[in-house]
C-alpha cells in the first residue's frame, strides 16, 4: 500500500469516527403525557421551581442493554417524557449531556439546549443530538457547568439527572464535592432529582445519598416513572406544591361603634358610651335582680349612673326598658315580674333626669334568656334589665 493511500484511509477512520459521535440515535419513543397544568390553573397548587435542568448520561456504560434496548435509549426516552409532563409555566429549561462526545476527544460535559425559556420542541432536539455512548461519566463536570448555567438565575432550581451511576466509569467522590458546591453556591435553591437507569443496588444507593446531599431533592428508579401516571407523579413531586392557606380577615363593620361587628351586632344603633353585652346590645350587665325580686340593690346605682350619662351623651335617644326573668314560676307571674323590674330602673333614671318621655318599660318574662336556666349562675345572669333605642 502506498504511504499516500495509507494516510487517506486513516484520515477516513478519522472522520467516520468523529461523524458517528454526532450521529443521531434511536427516534425518541411516543409518549402519552398526563396534563398537570390543571393543577396550577385551579390555584390548588403553585410552581415550588421556576427552572429547571435535564442532565443526560451517555457514557460509555449508556450502551449496556436494559431490557430490550440500550440505557441511553431509555434514559433519552425518559428524558422525553419528564419534558412533555412539565407544565406549561414560564419556566426557563436547559439540556446537558456528560461522557465523550467524539471518540477523539477526553470525556466531558456539553450544553445541548438552554437555559432557555421552556420549549419542548427545543429540548427533544437537543435529545436528538446526543450521539452514541462512549467514555467516562464525569456527572461532577456537568454538575459544575450547571452552577455556571444558572448563576443568573432568579427562584428556586430543579436539576434532573438521568444515570446509570456506574461506578467504574463515575467518579462517586467528586460528583459529592461538586453537590457540596451546588449548594454552597445556590444553598436551598437548588434541589436534585437523580433518576436510576438499570436496577443496581449500590448506584441506587448512591444517587439516594446524592438527593440526600441536595437537602431537597429525591432519586427515582427509571422503571417506575416510565407510565404516564408514574411520570406525572414525578413531575408533579419536582415542580408543584399545595398552594398556601390564604387567611382571610374579615373587615368589621360595626356602624354604632360598639365593639360588635355587623351582622353579629343584634341591636344596632347602640347609643355611644353604652356598655353592651356579646351581642351587641345594652345591657345593665352589672345590675341583676334576687330572685323573685324587683328592686334596685343600692351596690348596682353606680352602673345605673352610668347609663344616665348616657342619656346626656346622647340627648335625642329614647329607649325602651326591657325587663327578664329565669323561668322559675309561671310565664304570667314572670311576666309581670319583668315588667317591674323595668319600671324600677325607668323610675330610676327619672330620678336622676331623664325625662320620661324618652323611657318606656316593657316585660319579656322568661322569653329571652341569654344563660342557661339549669344552673344558679345562669339564672341569676337571665335576672336582667336591657335597654334598646327606639326609633
Amino acid at each position: 500500500m502506498k504511504r499516500n493511500s495509507f494516510w487517506k484511509i486513516l484520515l477516513f477512520g478519522v472522520l467516520a469516527l468523529s461523524l458517528g459521535a454526532c450521529a443521531t440515535t434511536k427516534p425518541l419513543a411516543p409518549f402519552n403525557a398526563v396534563d398537570l397544568n390543571p393543577m396550577l390553573t385551579s390555584g390548588d397548587y403553585v410552581l415550588k421551581a421556576n427552572n429547571f435542568t435535564v442532565i443526560l448520561d451517555k457514557s460509555g456504560s449508556m450502551g449496556e442493554m436494559y431490557k430490550g434496548k440500550q440505557k441511553l435509549d431509555c434514559a433519552r426516552d425518559l428524558a422525553s417524557a419528564f419534558n412533555h409532563t412539565v407544565p406549561n409555566a414560564n419556566l426557563t429549561g436547559a439540556l446537558r449531556m456528560f461522557g465523550k462526545k467524539a471518540n477523539v476527544q477526553p470525556a466531558g460535559t456539553d450544553l445541548l439546549w438552554g437555559p432557555a425559556a421552556q420549549n419542548a420542541g427545543a429540548l427533544d432536539a437537543g435529545l436528538n443530538q446526543v450521539g452514541f455512548s462512549n467514555g467516562d461519566s464525569p456527572l461532577n463536570l456537568a454538575l459544575d457547568a450547571t452552577a455556571k448555567d444558572f448563576q443568573s438565575a432568579q427562584g428556586n432550581i430543579a436539576v434532573v439527572i438521568f444515570t446509570d451511576a456506574n461506578k467504574e466509569v463515575m467518579n462517586y467522590a467528586a460528583v459529592k464535592k461538586s453537590v457540596m458546591n451546588l449548594k454552597s453556591q445556590f444553598g436551598d435553591r437548588i434541589c436534585i432529582y437523580p433518576v436510576l437507569i438499570g436496577n443496581d443496588k449500590e448506584a441506587a444507593k448512591f444517587l439516594a445519598q446524592v438527593a440526600d446531599d441536595g437537602g431537597c431533592g429525591f432519586m427515582a428508579k427509571g422503571d417506575d416513572i416510565a407510565s404516564g401516571q408514574g411520570m406525572a407523579d414525578f413531575v408533579a413531586n419536582v415542580f408543584l406544591q399545595k398552594a398556601p392557606v390564604v387567611e382571610v380577615v374579615e373587615v368589621c363593620v360595626d356602624p354604632d361603634g360598639d365593639g360588635v361587628c355587623d351582622p353579629a351586632d343584634k341591636c344596632p344603633g347602640t347609643p355611644k358610651g353604652a356598655r353592651v353585652n356579646k351581642f351587641g346590645c345594652w345591657v345593665l350587665v352589672d345590675v341583676l335582680f334576687d330572685f323573685d325580686k324587683y328592686n334596685i340593690k343600692p351596690q348596682y346605682y353606680q352602673f345605673l349612673d352610668k347609663a344616665a350619662r348616657v342619656f346626656e351623651a346622647n340627648p335625642s335617644i329614647r329607649v325602651e326598658i326591657q325587663g327578664n326573668t329565669d323561668n322559675i314560676g309561671t310565664a304570667k307571674y314572670n311576666m309581670k315580674l319583668s315588667l317591674e323590674r323595668a319600671k324600677s330602673v325607668m323610675q330610676y333614671l327619672i330620678n336622676k333626669g331623664v325625662s320620661a318621655n324618652r323611657l318606656s318599660a316593657r316585660g319579656f318574662g322568661f322569653s329571652r334568656p341569654i344563660a342557661t336556666n339549669d344552673t344558679a349562675e345562669g339564672r341569676a345572669l337571665n335576672r336582667r334589665v336591657e335597654l334598646t333605642p327606639m326609633p
